[in-house]
Order: structure tokens, then sequence, then C-alpha cells
């Protein structure tokens, strides 16, 4: 149904101000984070913090793009985090823009809805790096045509040619088919080649006072050239998905007489690794501006602040953060200098919550420019973070040994400086006293080199790690009638203790209340 300028611009506002619940398919979004994994980074966040940080949630809610390259900028742009103060102004300029210009907005949004197509997600395939699938008979194809030719008309003086002439068929007939599955692999992100170059010409026209678009000339320029050698192959794939089987029943004879697909293909080929830095740098282009959006949207649903970077290598100062993923999550405060962060309280309290808080603060300042608080200032860190570890029974590896192989991995990493360590109640899988010990000598070495933000149900931790670390707690109110938690953070050690009481809240039998209230004191008066 056709929908009027207008129309397309009111649909594209309302999911500007509010993106509606779609499907996502990640393994497509992340196509272009993959491709590019060698390439220097400030870091590259790992599987298991984004796992930790609930990252496909929250790029969920930040993905208020408009096209599936800004998709996958931002995905990418979610997982790399920083540490360009520069750039990061001018991602933050560029939402601003967004946020205070809707008639600016608007237009590049409508230029943004030329790539919705899913095929559009495999343009990544064009900027990683690897050539795409050959076509080893392509360069004998112009021979090959030459020949069949020259024995059509040959065969006016001597018929006998004709049989050479049946035979090449049959020979331009095998190849061609034999060669669809690679041409059609190699094809498909070339055909979405044209919406990019369109879409990008159309936000250099805007002329808007974004540092990211104003190198467009020259790389569109170079792929308008590619755009037309591609321009047979989108005919092709227009025939396809039209309903008339004649036209396109037509071409697919001509391909096999003149091996088009041979010679097309490869000259595309060749020609799209030769321009591969100006594809690249027109997906980026409109890449960025899509996230600017997107992030311009957030920023108008959710309370917010810009981050300042400081100098110093230590300290954190955090107004009324929280996470946006928590619906009414509480807001908290938190300033550290020299020391690290030690959490204590029971399960449910708000410590893994605000763990994740700090995490994603951190993430989003390094990355959008924008964090969930009231204020933030921090130096730039790496975020590393161990939450929700598991077993890792394929190869037959206990909670413990996982944990114990990743804790490792930040002790090597933790050399360098400059992370930020997220670590939830580490080696659980072990006795208590095992327990204390190790995480004890662990805390310590990496509070040397970095930023550390821990919880333990140990309290035996806190005096044995000052003053390295400061101690806060979460707490809760239980009474004869009901329990319930404030979730703010307190500093000190927590001192009460709620666990036993909460199981009779729950309806635990009595008996069973008694009894562990009973050891629990015995084993108070005999530590």
């Amino acid at each position: 149904m056709w929908t009027s300028t207008s129309e397309r611009l009111a649909a594209l506002d309302a999911e500007w101000r509010q993106p509606t619940a779609r499907f996502r398919n990640f393994p497509l979004i992340a196509r272009y984070h993959a491709a590019v994994p060698a390439e220097p980074a400030y870091h590259r966040l790992d599987q298991q913090t984004w796992t930790d940080l609930n990252g496909d949630e929250l790029f969920t809610l930040l993905d208020g793009t408009v096209s599936r390259v800004g998709q996958q900028c931002l995905y990418h742009r979610l997982r790399s985090p920083l540490d360009d103060a520069t750039a990061l102004r001018e991602f933050d300029e560029a939402a601003g823009f967004f946020a205070a210009r809707p008639t600016e907005r608007g237009r590049v949004q409508l230029a943004l809805s030329r790539l919705t197509s899913t095929a559009a997600y495999y343009l990544a395939d064009l900027l990683a790096g690897e050539p795409l699938p050959e076509l080893p008979w392509a360069a004998a194809a112009p021979a090959l045509v030459l020949l069949l030719l020259a024995t059509v008309v040959g065969g006016f003086w001597a018929p006998a040619l004709w049989l050479l002439t049946g035979g090449q068929l049959l020979v331009h007939t095998v190849l061609h088919i034999w060669s669809r599955a690679r041409v059609v692999a190699g094809v498909r992100p070339m055909l979405q080649l044209g919406s990019l170059y369109r879409t990008g010409l159309d936000l250099s026209r805007l002329g808007l006072p974004l540092p990211a678009l104003s190198g467009l000339a020259a790389p569109l320029g170079r792929l308008g050239s590619l755009v037309k050698k591609v321009a047979f192959l989108q005919f092709e794939g227009q025939l396809q998905s039209d309903l008339a089987a004649l036209p396109w029943l037509i071409l697919e004879y001509i391909k096999i007489v003149l091996l088009l697909d041979f010679i097309v293909y490869h000259r595309c080929r060749r020609d799209v690794e030769q321009h591969a830095d100006a594809i690249r740098a027109v997906y980026e282009a409109v890449g960025y501006a899509d996230c600017a959006v997107a992030v311009s949207g957030f920023r108008a649903r959710f309370l917010h602040c810009v981050p300042v970077f400081t100098t110093e290598e230590t300290g954190l100062h955090l107004t009324a953060a929280y996470n946006p993923l928590v619906p009414g999550c509480v807001p908290n405060d938190l300033v550290v200098t020299e020391a690290s962060v030690l959490l204590t309280g029971s399960n449910m309290s708000g410590k893994t919550t605000f763990m994740r808080t700090i995490g994603l603060n951190t993430l989003l300042a390094q990355t959008i420019a924008t964090c969930p608080a009231a204020a933030y200032a921090a130096p730039f860190r790496r975020v590393v973070s161990s939450i929700n570890l598991a077993d890792n029974l394929p190869e037959g590896k206990s909670y413990y040994f996982a944990e114990a192989e990743a804790v490792l991995g930040f002790i090597q990493q933790a050399e360098t400086g400059g992370y930020l360590f997220i670590l939830d109640e580490l080696f659980k899988g072990t006795n208590t006293v095992e327990r204390i010990a190790a995480t004890q000598a662990v805390l310590a070495h990496l509070q040397a080199h970095s930023l550390v933000v821990a919880s333990t149900h140990d309290g035996e931790l806190g005096a044995l790690l000052a003053p390295a670390f400061t101690e806060y707690h979460f707490s809760e109110t239980v009474t004869e009638t009901d329990w319930y938690f404030d979730y703010q953070l307190k500093p000190g050690p927590l001192t009460t203790r709620n666990a036993i009481r909460l199981l009779a809240r729950a309806g635990y039998p009595a008996s069973i209340v008694q009894q562990a209230l009973a050891l629990s004191r015995t084993l108070d008066a005999a530590g």
C-alpha cells in the first residue's frame, strides 16, 4: 500500500520516540562486529561480560535505528568501547543535534529507510577483509565466449562447426549451473551496494554539520562507478522476484550463452576488493548517523548525563546512577578515589543490580557518551566481569575450574592497568576457608592495578582487604508479617543477618527455622 512522505515521517518519528517490540536476529546484527575481529581497538567487550551486563537486552532498549546497517553499527559500538574523548564528544554532539532538530532527523531517517531489507545485513561481508568467492573458470570465460561465437559464424561456411557449438553450449550450461551457488553467495551483499550508495548520497546532500559525514564525497565517487557495474546483477534480482517468468528465462539463456555470470561477477568481485575502503567509509558513515539518531531517542526516553572523563588513573564518581533495564530501579550514588569497592548484602537486596549499574554506566560512557545517571566522572577503563559464570559441561569443567580459568585471565589482563573488574562472589564453588583465602589474594592483586567492584557473603573479607577496599552494603527489613528491600547503597559492612528469618517468612516449618537459628548461634559463639 502506498504511503505519503508525511505518513512515513510520522511513523519514523513514532518509532524514534518509543521503539516497538520486534524480532531481532542477533547473528545477523552481529555480522559486522564479527567481520572486523582483528582490528586494533582500545577494548572489545568479551562474550562473558556482554552476557553479564545483559547486552542483548541493552541493545534492544537502545535500538531505535532505522536501517540494518545502523543496527550492526550500534551493536559494534556497544561492544567496542573507546578511549578517545574527542570522538565521544563528537558523537554526543551528533545525538544532541538530532534531538534538537526534528526536521533534519526526519530527513535522515527517510534516507536510512532505503536499507531496511534483511539482505542489507550482508553488506558487512564486503568489509570482512576476506575476498568474495572466486569462480575458477572466470578468467577463461571471455575466450570461451569468443570461441563459441566463432563456431556459430564459421558454421555458415563449414556446418560441421555447429557440432562444436552444441558441445560448447553444453559446457556453458554445466559451468553456469555449477557456479550458481557461488555467484549467489557473492552477489547477495553486492545487490545492496546501490541502496547503500543512494543512502550515503542522500545524507551527503543534506549538508549536516557532522564530522562523520563531511568526508563522504570521495568514497561516494568511487562507489558510484562500482554501483553502475553491479546494476546488471540488481536487474537480475528484480527479474527473479517478478511473477512473470518469461523475461527471467530469456535472461538465463543469454547468461548461459555468453557466460555473463562469470564475466560480470568476476569484474564486480575485483572492483569490490579494490574499493573495499570506499564501501566501508560509506557503510560506517551511514551507520554512524543511524546510531546518533537512535541514541538521541534513548536520551529522550531516559534520564541521563554526558560523561566527564578524568585524567587521573583512579576514582569513580556516580550520582543517582541506575540500571535502565530494571523498571523502577532505585538510583544510587558512589564516590571512590583510591580504594576499590566490596559489597555485602543478602540475595535480592540489590548488589548484582548495582554492580551491573556501574558496568553499564562505564560501558555507555565510552560507547555512546550517555550515562543513565545524574553525573558520571571517571577515567577510561576496560570493563571485564564475572557475574553469571556457569559450568562448562561440554568441556568437562566444573564451575570452580571454569571460574579459576576466567580469574586467571583477569590477573593476566590486570598487569596492564586501566580495567574495571566486576566480580560477583568469587570461588563460591569451593569450601569457605579456601574461598576466603583465595578471594582475598585475588582481589588484593587486582586492586593493585585496577578498580575492582566485588560482592561477597563472607563478612571476614572486609577486614582482610582493608584499607584497599571500602565496604558498602545493601540490607532488607524483616518484620513478623513481611519483609522489604529499599535497594539503597549504605556505607560500611552488613551487620545484620536475616537469611534464616526469611526462611520463616517464606513458609518453612518452624522446627527447621528454630533448629537453624540455634545452630547459627552455636557457630557464632564457637567462631
